[in-house]
């Protein structure tokens, strides 16, 4: 009895003080989106220039995510992204300013 009522406060806790969705996606999907998180894309025609970016929120997945940067980059003469870059921001966490932080950024 005593075990199970000190589990129930430390998950009730948890719940209260921490962040269970972030702390579940950190556990289970290191370097992936979990099912639940948002995935924004942006993409850098010239990589030597990161201000010029087209950016699209919440495409749904990491795939969804590489696609239209792709396509974007086809569409800018770079198929290959030889000139160009992009980020798949993971998560939002918040924003400090401009500049959007998010759980993970992946190529």
């Amino acid at each position: 009895m005593k075990f199970s009522l000190l589990s129930l406060i430390v998950v009730v806790l948890w719940f209260v003080f921490g962040d269970p969705p972030k702390n579940i996606a950190n556990w289970f999907w290191k370097n992936d989106a979990a099912p639940w998180e948002q995935v924004d894309a942006v993409y850098y025609p010239n990589r030597n220039d990161l201000t010029v970016h087209r950016e699209l929120i919440d495409v749904g997945s990491t795939g969804g995510c590489r696609v239209w940067v792709f396509s974007m980059a086809a569409a800018n003469d770079d198929p290959d992204l030889v000139r160009g870059d992009y980020e798949c921001g993971v998560g939002p966490l918040g924003s400090l300013g401009s500049i959007r932080i998010y759980r993970l950024t992946i190529r």
